[in-house]
């Protein structure tokens, strides 16, 4: 067998195991038997004739749901039956296809924010094509990111800052919380970049973090976009690649209080927060940073619900992923996990996650998927995606 019958063998081999997944799933809503068998053959024709196909809005839906359901390293898997899923996978043939391309995503930020109460929305664009370029991708990270700037702004995003400056950004400042611009990629050729939130600055939810009890905390003028969308994924449908699929659900707070804002290679606001409480820091011994650790969390907790945005705390959200692994294991299904990645970087042993062991297989016809970095060679990838 020639590598090209292998490379379509394997493609429907996939779609099969997505069907028997659906199957799996009787409160799904699946295809029967019957339909299962008659729709597998009209893949295999597809295929044959074209060296792919094309999914039903049903499976996309479907499909973009089991993949978040997939994804070994979220705790918000629970939700993945409420996800809204957007087909926009024909937008790159229109004429006007970066501004529609555009409107499409601020409606995506608009409605998934729901003035806070915010809800899981995927936008899948066009798929891959097998030995052509991809039709569309992004060069962000996230639909919402800050700039990173020479002593200035999120160290994580220094590469990318500088990539952005060089094609032609022009920023209204270099401060600590400056939005980075949009970039796409169409078949071979980067677009212009767009500095849509200088022009629209209502797009970013942000919230400024005050403290409960400490009101020295707010002179520090931290603050967070309340909205993740990531928009570097591939999403993968039973062997079918959908390089630009953005997706949000919402923060957990030590996303942002353990991680962005305290971590030495980010904001590194630890020192900051204790001297707010006037600890000395001269002696790690005194846990100073600890102590530092948990405020900035209790801060950010406290400042979201103050704003009346969703966000869950690692508590909560750990009680309501272990219910979830408790009902599919009564349901005969296992749930994948990455220990690492579900276990809190706060108070770990605190939580069912650290106590129960994972099953790490990742599952390969359909789950969300990392890139290669995009922007770095200035030209988009047609090789397969890859998982960390």
């Amino acid at each position: 067998m020639n590598s090209e019958a292998n490379q379509q063998e394997a493609l429907i081999q996939e779609a099969a195991a997505f069907l028997a997944s659906w199957r799996a799933h009787p409160n799904a809503q699946p295809p029967s038997d019957e339909e299962c068998s008659n729709r597998l053959e009209a893949i295999r024709v597809q295929i044959a004739k074209t060296g792919t196909y094309v999914h039903t809005a049903r499976e996309l839906e479907f499909g973009a749901r089991l993949a978040w359901k997939n994804s070994n390293r979220c705790i918000g898997r629970h939700l993945w039956k409420s996800l809204e899923v957007r087909d926009c996978r024909e937008l790159h043939t229109e004429e006007n296809k970066e501004e529609r391309t555009i409107e499409a995503l601020k409606s995506h930020m608009v409605d998934a924010f729901r003035d806070g109460k915010i809800k899981s929305v995927v936008s899948v664009f066009a798929p891959r094509i097998p030995g052509q370029p991809d039709p569309v991708r992004m060069a962000n990270h996230q639909l919402i990111r800050y700039a990173g700037f020479d002593g200035a702004g999120d160290p994580d995003s220094l590469t990318i800052t500088a990539h952005f400056l060089r094609v032609g950004w022009k920023p209204k400042e270099q401060g600590d919380f400056t939005p980075l611009p949009w970039q796409f990629f169409w078949d071979e050729w980067p677009g212009a970049v767009h500095d849509v939130f200088h022009h629209q600055p209502e797009l970013i939810q942000e919230v400024h973090l005050t403290h409960p009890e400490n009101p020295a905390f707010e002179a520090l003028k931290l603050k967070w976009y309340a909205l993740p969308v990531l928009s570097d994924l591939a999403l993968k449908i039973g062997g079918i690649v959908y390089p630009f699929a953005p997706f949000n659900g919402y923060y957990m707070g030590t996303e942002i209080g353990a991680r962005n804002l305290a971590d030495t290679g980010r904001y590194n606001a630890l020192e900051a927060v204790a001297n707010c409480f006037d600890w000395d820091t001269s002696d790690d011994r005194t846990l100073w940073k600890d102590r530092a650790l948990v405020e900035l969390n209790r801060a950010v907790l406290h400042s979201f619900d103050q704003a009346g945005i969703s966000i869950g705390d690692h508590h909560n959200l750990g009680a309501n992923f272990e219910s979830f692994c408790q009902h599919e294991s009564g349901e005969n299904r296992v749930v994948p996990g990455d220990w690492t990645w579900l276990n809190p970087p706060l108070s770990g042993p605190q939580t069912p996650q650290f106590h129960r062991d994972y099953d790490n297989t990742v599952c390969e016809h359909t789950n969300f998927f990392y890139q290669p970095t995009l922007w770095e060679e200035a030209k988009p990838s047609s090789g397969c995606p890859f998982h960390l």
